[in-house]
């Protein structure tokens, strides 16, 4: 049957680019034994009470405006396990409104230990999962038919919404409709611990300098884990609607704060030059919204949508995400809107308590990871590889993906970030307080009167 299904992944390879990039301690309670079928092994899981420390921030290490209150804790309690407990070969069978109920895990590790690609297994991954799932369904309708049936499937199912805080109600009727919501609302959620982790490691080199940006711009820094939400901070993301770099900006608003894009230069994959341009969209959401978890879900679903929802809903006083998310019916707030913000919660906590659950994470490779970005702007018209040496090339090369090819002339104006000085005669450095106070869209024109004469 692998065989079978491997055959498939390739062939739907064809119609796929490439592996999501947002895919970007003990599991719990054990009640039953782990099962084993076509190399994935089945664990079912309930308990994720282990987790309840880090989200109680028993330290207090978070800002108190982004504690968990009891509406999303049991959601960002379900996150922070998806991004701190289960790897992208596993996979999390749940329902869709209440996350607290987990049927259970997929374990796919068997498969990757076999040496498939990765991007034939996750298509694998996710046939076998959603054979899985349509598996969990057919239960699912034969509760909906014979409510108080307890072969062993049903019995997993009732220990899974037990766990979830669901009470199963007696009356057969009321019953078998909870089964047929149970049914419609299942989904299968992807392991995100080895991407967050990878993300961690490439953050180091600007984790400075994301604290002290967002801190002149008097933001709350846990707004600088938004990228890990975005991307797991892979600056070379790109997603298939066009968002691209770390913050995953659109064309659109990008060139609301960043120079224009050409064919051999899109600065949105700079990561130092869009968390700029992240900072100031940020603060003039909060300007608008007015509260940061309305702010925070601004960043994924625009200010629209949640302006029009204010709108309806003014009559509620002092209203905030938790009122909208209770009662808009609007179509294009849908799952991912509406769980975008108990996403970020878990990824806060996650990063509070990051050297707890990521020990050795802080190790870099590299030996400027702990200074500052410095940018600059080209006085002239000039080759990188003919006005560096080979050591400040590799550095220009590191920290500017927005760079594509070295060897091509780039005219006046353009704008890199390094963490070394650049030559004086060829470059403009710009003071720290100018990238708080101007947009570096409008950068290259405080080099119009300069010159590589000018010294």
């Amino acid at each position: 049957m692998i065989f079978k299904y491997s055959i498939l992944a390739v062939l739907t390879l064809f119609l796929v680019t490439a592996s999501d990039p947002y895919f970007g301690f003990e599991l719990g309670q054990r009640l039953l034994p782990a099962k084993s079928r076509d190399d994935v092994i089945e664990v079912p899981f309930y308990s994720q009470k282990a987790l309840d420390p880090y989200l109680r921030d028993h330290d207090e290490r978070v800002n108190s405006v982004f504690q968990i209150n009891d509406f999303y804790y049991s959601s960002v309690r379900f996150w922070f396990l998806i991004y701190t407990k289960l790897e992208s070969t596993q996979v999390a069978i749940h329902d869709r409104s209440n996350l607290s109920i987990i049927y259970k895990v997929l374990d796919f590790s068997g498969l990757k230990r076999k040496g498939i690609n990765s991007n034939t297994l996750y298509v694998l991954q996710q046939k076998l999962s959603r054979e899985r799932m349509n598996e969990l369904k057919s239960s699912l309708n034969l509760l909906m038919k014979d409510p108080h049936n307890m072969n062993a499937e049903s019995r997993e199912i009732f220990r899974a919404i037990k766990n979830g805080g669901t009470d199963l109600p007696s009356e057969r009727k009321t019953r078998s409709a909870l089964f047929k919501k149970l049914r419609d609302n299942i989904r299968i959620q992807t392991g995100q611990k080895d991407f967050i982790e990878a993300g961690l490691r490439r953050s180091i080199p600007y984790q400075r300098f994301l604290r002290s940006y967002f801190e002149k711009h008097s933001l709350p820094r846990e707004l600088a884990v938004i990228p890990f939400l975005e991307s797991s901070f892979n600056p070379r993301a790109h997603s298939k609607v066009s968002a691209l770099g770390v913050w995953q900006f659109m064309p659109l608003i990008g060139s609301y704060y960043l120079p224009k894009r050409t064919s051999t230069i899109d600065y949105r994959f700079n990561v130092g030059l869009s968390s700029i341009a992240a900072a100031n969209l940020l603060k003039e959401n909060h300007r608008i919204m007015k509260k940061w978890d309305l702010t925070v879900t601004s960043y994924n679903s625009g200010t629209k949508h949640l302006l029009k929802s204010r709108r309806k809903l003014a009559s509620i006083p002092n209203l905030d995400l938790e009122d909208i998310i209770r009662h808009s019916s609007s179509s294009s707030f849908g799952f991912a809107s509406k769980n975008f913000y108990a996403e970020f919660l878990a990824l806060v906590h996650v990063m509070a308590y990051e050297d707890d659950l990521f020990p050795g994470i802080h190790r870099s490779e590299r030996d400027d990871a702990a200074s500052n970005l410095i940018f600059s702007i080209t006085k002239c018209s000039l080759r990188l590889d003919k006005e560096l040496s080979p050591k400040q090339l590799k550095e220009v090369t590191f920290y500017n993906d927005h760079i594509r090819d070295f060897k091509k002339t780039f005219s006046k104006g353009t704008l890199l970030s390094t963490k070394k000085s650049l030559p004086a005669s060829k470059f403009y450095a710009l003071e720290e307080r100018t990238t708080v106070s101007k947009k570096p869209k409008d950068w290259p024109q405080l080099v119009r009167n300069q010159s590589c004469s000018t010294r």
